[in-house]
């Protein structure tokens, strides 16, 4: 491992360029197999001011939280600020439909799904049972089960593991020891150089900023930037763009806290609102079952029910959260992320992130969780806000594309046009109506309404701008995320998604990461 680039030309058999969650597991794995790998890594060990500015958006479309670090660009990625929310897709999530705009994984779901079990071992979580829905039958409260039992709404599961997995921190010792795996920091890359035919990448142009520039020539190449930057750098390389694709199709998952549930007395919810287990947490979601979202072409969203703020609270909450966040490790705080400057309008938008589950160090939360149970046996008819998780569908003109302005290595920054349908906000209110219905029939509470439209918020999940295809008309990947037409070019990460579905994007991240490590080590 070195400290930065050096000046001279590199060969090896792999160039790895990112290295988070994605382009770390990919190294670990060829590097294990015996394969030579170079990882490339933009930042140092820690947030620098000067590398992050490198990742400063032009935002054109629909708005993105300010002043918030969604993409840190340091060694170990944006799991560096993960709050270790896991979730899987489903069936549904990835099936082919007939629209080609929400054109499906051209791999079966079975073929995803066997590699989350490695997923969920290398990311440290529960018991992946706990994933199913029939594993917490008989451990719901007769309160949740009449939820459930009514089938208007259905349970959607979250794991976390002990504490958010920090990648860059569990994979360093054994890159410092490897023969085979050199990790290259503050190392940029700005261009793919492919041969006179287009058909094969020959070397990466590189360089370190304000430093020298170099460059990387390797067999084959794993570009792992992320959503944003991964498009990016295929655009500023002009390769895999043939059909218009690259950037194209950007989701997230929209957020809104939108009205409050009313308890009735006594009603208990513990796996809704969260509780511990002795190697984790768990948390049980709202959605719509599957069969009454096809019926009624609804997306798959899902809720769940949180502490409600009182407006003395929430007007400390933004600085509490962020001096939180630096004290307990669980991101980056800092003039990017300016303190001094929140609004108590984005109070909202943090509730969802920064529950004392997803904030707090694991003995601590079972130590708050026992408590609160034990002060408050039989809960009063409390309020508790509802928080919406959001599904986005395929949109040909939500995209990233190279902006006017430039950054300090002289490249054009990304733009980002993020653009939501009416679909959102359709099956938000769907599932809000649902919701009420189902706490109405099971007589354990009712829905007070949000007023107005809903406000959303990004989730820091960017997926679908280089999305996988089987036809290179309709995507920028094949099934094995070997970009179309590009016999040495793989993209790694949640960018090959062709739909986001309704869950958080790690552990699928992770399941396809193995999943191309094991076909490049094969082939």
């Amino acid at each position: 491992m070195r400290a930065s680039p050096p000046k001279e030309s590199i060969d090896t058999d792999v160039c790895v360029i990112g290295a988070g969650a994605a382009g770390l597991t990919v190294a670990s794995e060829l590097g294990r197999a015996g394969q030579d790998v170079v990882l490339l890594e933009s930042g140092g060990f820690a947030p620098e001011e000067d590398t992050q500015a490198l990742n400063d958006l032009e935002v054109t479309g629909y708005p993105v939280r300010e002043n918030f670090i969604s993409r840190a660009r340091y060694y170990g990625g944006s799991c560096n600020l993960w709050a270790g929310r896991s979730m899987r897709l489903t069936l549904e999530d990835v099936a082919p439909e007939s629209d080609p705009e929400r054109a499906g994984w051209p791999l079966a779901y079975a073929e995803l799904s066997e590699w989350y079990p490695a997923a969920t071992r290398v990311l440290r979580l529960p018991d992946p049972t706990l994933f199913e829905a029939a594993a917490h039958t008989q451990r719901l409260s007769r309160v949740e089960r009449g939820l459930f039992d009514s089938g208007l709404v259905a349970p959607a599961i979250s794991l976390w593991g002990r504490g958010p997995l920090r990648f860059g921190a569990t994979l360093r010792a054994e890159l410092r020891r490897s023969a085979r795996v050199r990790v290259l920091l503050h190392g940029n890359a700005l261009r793919l150089r492919a041969d006179h035919e287009g058909r094969t990448i020959t070397a990466l142009d590189a360089a370190v900023l304000h430093g020298p520039s170099f460059e990387i020539r390797a067999r084959r190449f794993v570009v792992a930037c992320g959503g944003v930057e991964n498009a990016r750098l295929l655009l500023l390389s002009d390769v895999g763009n043939q059909h218009d694709l690259v950037g194209r199709y950007f989701m997230d998952h929209p957020r809104a806290v939108f009205g409050r549930v009313r308890l009735a007395p006594g009603a208990r919810l513990p796996h809704l609102r969260g509780r511990p287990l002795a190697d984790g947490k768990l948390q049980i979601g709202i959605g719509v079952p599957s069969a009454i979202r096809r019926a009624e072409g609804l997306l798959n969203h899902y809720a769940t029910l949180e502490s409600e703020f009182s407006g003395y609270a929430a007007a400390g909450y933004q600085t509490l959260v962020k001096s939180a966040k630096v004290v307990l490790r669980r991101g980056h705080a800092g003039s990017r992320w300016e303190v001094g400057r929140s609004r108590l309008s984005d109070i909202p938008g943090m509730i969802y992130l920064l529950t004392p589950k997803e904030l707090m160090p694991h003995p601590l939360y079972r130590l708050y969780w026992a408590a609160r149970s034990a002060l408050h046996p039989r809960p009063d008819g409390r309020a508790r806000v509802i928080v919406y998780f959001c599904e986005q569908p395929p949109n040909r003109e939500s995209r990233v594309v190279l902006g006017g302005g430039r950054d300090a290595l002289g490249q054009p920054k990304a733009e980002l046009r993020w653009r939501m349908g009416s679909e959102v906000t359709r099956s938000l209110l769907a599932l809000q109506e649902r919701l009420s219905s189902a706490l109405r029939a099971a007589d354990i509470g009712e829905v007070e309404p949000g007023q107005g439209e809903p406000r959303y918020t990004d989730a820091s999940h960017h997926v679908g701008t280089t999305r996988m295809s089987r036809d290179p008309r309709t995507g920028v990947v094949d099934r094995d995320c070997r970009v179309h037409g590009v016999a040495n070019l793989y993209l790694a990460g949640s960018s090959v998604f062709p739909t986001a579905g309704h869950a958080n994007p790690t552990p699928t991240i992770v399941a396809l990461a193995l999943r191309l490590a094991d076909h490049l080590r094969r082939s």
